[in-house]
């Protein structure tokens, strides 16, 4: 925190690790941008040409390539190229091939620092960079010179937001090319170098995949290091408590030995669904990374509770802040999040300002998990409750998928998982099963730490007399077409007419079709 607050004459470089959710760097960038305003611009930081690794890239830029690229990522079951701190890496033996990066405005005419993270050998091809109308040569290996680590830095006249890279075999011991990241920095020691680096799909257990990170962590030198993974590790295996605490406790390891005096933050997932319903597990998650900071000296930021807990996720799903899937966020849903996550940090560097004899800081979440029982209430209060119900609902001429969704209060996604639904298509008189909620009111619970006084009877008048019971409302009966069945053979089936199951169903025309549901009562 004390770095922080130096930040104008002293460089602070974070490194933010994730998954799917931070390779495209929506939420990530909102950090940097925040962070950047407040400490000064010190650069975009590590990028990747994710073009050759046939993936995406984040949102501020996008890239391309030319000539045939291997490439090798951290989900991946056995690696066969090297990997380091972005948890990808490509390599050519085409001496014609290119890549480039096309950034959305995002690079700064201070951002002149090319730090190039690649293997450095007497077989590796040079480079020709062309930034603007500015061309770079870029010798990989000098035989003169033989490099000491696998990094070399270009300075460039001003930042530019097109950089093309291409291969140039000058010297027949030349074979091949081989790419772990480019980082773009501010060659002022100042303000705030933010790095984001995920992978789709990536977990833990990847971490350990990247097998020369260690190599390039002290090039780096971050002073603090946040781990934002772990929801791929059980996501559909399960828990497993003592192989997370194993592999984390190795990805920790492993960043204290390259960087002894970096901090580590850990965080967790918020509430996801997987199949309709919302994983048990993100909860354990959340209490093991608690256990696992507090035994390791680590710092953590639950965002599970932040965000709300367990079903929170229908809550941003509601206020568009989710996917369809209910695991990744909208747009909006990352830029609150990113948001959410740059307060904590300005609000934690106050406190210490404000309390700089203080080693530590601790915010109880029981009191989130397990709320208080108003005791200042009357017991007798009537708050709501929801509780859930099937029903069936058939579609209606103009009616979508997301306005079914909308009007029950769920999802899409839950209505294509409860009805075994390919695709959001939906036709006129289909009927859709949805567990909805339905809106009850029960007592609240009487506090355990306070006698319960009985309100006085009030003075009322009699209670009308109770209206008389009504015949209940007749249950709708549908059937499914068969193969050969016609809609009068329906009709005398279940002793109706023709015409009474079209106009239940607007039917204009006697036409079915195998597998329509028809209401026949």
């Amino acid at each position: 925190m004390q770095k922080i607050s130096n930040a104008d004459k002293k460089k602070v470089t974070f490194l933010y690790i994730g998954d799917s959710h931070v390779q495209a760097d929506h939420f990530t960038s909102e950090i940097r941008n925040r962070f950047q305003q407040a400490m000064g611009f010190g650069g975009r930081g590590l990028v990747f040409p994710f073009s050759t690794a046939r993936t995406h890239a984040a949102v501020d830029y996008t890239t391309d390539h030319t000539g045939r690229w291997l490439y090798a990522k951290n989900v991946e079951l056995a690696p066969n190229i090297d990997l380091g701190v972005t948890g990808a890496a490509s390599r050519t033996a085409d001496s014609f091939a290119s890549f480039r990066f096309h950034f959305r405005g995002s690079i700064r005419p201070e951002f002149t620092k090319i730090r190039i993270f690649c293997k450095r050998s007497p077989g590796s091809y040079d480079l020709l960079l062309k930034a603007g109308s500015d061309e770079y040569k870029v010798d990989i290996y000098d035989p003169e010179n033989p490099p000491n680590a696998d990094v070399l830095d270009v300075a460039l006249r001003r930042g530019e937001n097109e950089l093309s890279f291409y291969i140039k075999k000058n010297a027949a011991e030349q074979k091949d090319f081989e790419i772990y990241g480019i980082s773009i920095e501010n060659p002022e020691d100042k303000g705030a170098l933010f790095h984001s680096v995920g992978i789709n799909g990536a977990g833990h257990y990847s971490l350990l995949k990247q097998n020369i990170m260690e190599k390039q962590l002290p090039l780096m030198s971050p002073d603090a290091v946040v781990i934002d993974v772990g929801a791929n590790d059980f996501y559909r295996g399960g828990f497993q408590k003592q192989a997370f605490n194993d592999n984390l406790y190795n990805i920790v390891q492993k960043i204290r030995r390259a960087c002894p005096n970096t901090a580590v933050i850990l965080s967790c997932s918020q509430d996801i669904y997987r199949g309709g319903y919302s994983l048990q597990e993100c909860m354990e998650f959340s209490k093991f990374i608690k256990e696992f900071s507090k035994d390791n000296n680590c710092a953590f930021y639950d965002w599970y509770w932040v965000s709300g807990g367990r079903f929170s996720m229908l809550q941003w799903s509601a206020s568009k802040l989710s996917q369809w899937d209910l695991v990744h966020l909208s747009y909006s849903g990352y830029q609150l999040k990113g948001q959410l996550i740059a307060d904590a940090w300005k609000r934690t560097q106050e406190w210490y300002q404000s309390n700089e004899a203080a080693s530590s800081l601790i915010y109880n979440i029981d009191s989130l998990e397990n709320p208080p029982i108003d005791t200042t209430k009357k017991a007798e209060v009537i708050v709501p409750t929801v509780k859930y119900q099937w029903v069936y609902h058939r579609v209606l001429r103009g009616q979508t998928i997301w306005s079914i969704a909308g009007w029950y209060g769920v999802t899409a996604y839950q209505i294509r998982v409860w009805n075994n639904l390919r695709s959001n298509y939906l036709w006129i008189g289909q009927v859709l099963k949805i567990y909805a909620p339905i809106k009850t009111q029960t007592p609240a619970p009487k506090p355990n730490n306070a006698p319960h006084v009985p309100a006085p009877k009030p003075n009322l008048p009699p209670a009308p007399k109770p209206a008389p019971k009504t015949a209940p409302k007749p249950v709708a009966v549908y059937h499914k077409v068969k193969s050969g069945e016609t809609i009068s053979g329906i009709a005398r089936k279940y002793g109706t007419t023709t015409s009474a199951i079209m106009k239940m169903n607007n039917l204009k025309s006697s036409n079915i079709r195998v597998g329509q549901s028809l209401r026949v009562k």
